[in-house]
């Protein structure tokens, strides 16, 4: 009984100082959590077991993220073969760590068990798919809910509803087959997928967002990071018009100038 107190306590503090502290460094953090207490054998064992517990659960969606990784890739170099284009520039992947899985059970008001880890949270196992154009995003999308052993289980639009601050990308979870010893189980990974300059302008605003801790002096951080999005979509646009025309899919070049004015307006 005392191990399972102990690890809520640890668990619930560890938590709470993830909120609080969100940038100051691991080990500070750990010396706050530890300095005054003791880890009682019995908290060692509990620390261990949810560690191994969480190992195994997160091995499956490691797995899942692999074989995703691998479908866009296959997908990306059948697209070049026939458009002659690779319209994946790069992939990145990440998992996220047992604390901030934990730290969001809490944040959505449920119970902070493993159980609840799987139950609720779907982007334990994610891939940013960074392309070159706007219209590569939405036919990755149409490529993937073609696959009849995917299931594409959530969408959200950020490119056409950005969010307030001007963050643009395409977002969706897919649930993915994947074959163990026991059996076949459908694991979930979140996608993301955005331009080069979708990605270049997140970039910035999640850096420049820490260091406006101190607004400068008539100058709106908030607004001029929306506006350089705004434009970053219209420069998009007429790239995508550029694009379209090029590869045949739009209108001819001859009409491109007249197109790329239009689009100013």
């Amino acid at each position: 009984m005392r191990s399972e107190g102990s690890l809520n306590e640890i668990r619930l503090n560890a938590s709470v100082s993830y909120r609080r502290d969100h940038g100051v460094s691991a080990k500070d953090v750990s010396d706050k959590l530890t300095q005054n207490r003791i880890l009682t054998n019995n908290d060692i064992d509990a620390l261990t077991v949810l560690e191994f517990a969480a190992q195994d659960i997160l091995q499956k969606y490691h797995a899942a993220m692999r074989q995703m990784e691998a479908r866009l890739e296959t997908l990306d170099q059948d697209l070049k073969l026939r458009k002659s284009r690779n319209p994946i520039h790069h992939i990145e992947s990440r998992m996220k760590s047992v604390p901030s899985i934990f730290e969001k059970l809490e944040r959505y008001g449920k119970d902070t068990t493993l159980e609840a880890m799987e139950e609720y949270i779907m982007d334990i196992a994610g891939l940013r798919v960074i392309v070159s154009y706007v219209q590569d995003a939405y036919s990755i999308l149409d490529h993937l809910e073609q696959q009849d052993d995917l299931e594409v289980v959530t969408v959200k639009d950020y490119i056409a509803n950005p969010k307030p601050n001007g963050y643009r990308s395409l977002h969706f979870i897919v649930r993915i087959p994947v074959f163990f010893l026991d059996g076949k189980k459908s694991v979930p990974v979140e996608i993301q997928i955005r331009t080069i300059a979708m990605d270049f302008w997140a970039s910035l605003e999640h850096d420049l967002k820490y260091k406006s801790v101190h607004e400068i002096e008539g100058v709106d951080v908030g607004a001029e990071l929306k506006a350089c999005s705004q434009i970053i979509s219209g420069v998009e646009k007429r790239m995508q018009i550029m694009a379209n025309a090029l590869e045949g899919n739009g209108a001819p070049p001859q009409d491109l100038s007249m197109l790329i004015g239009r689009q100013r307006g």
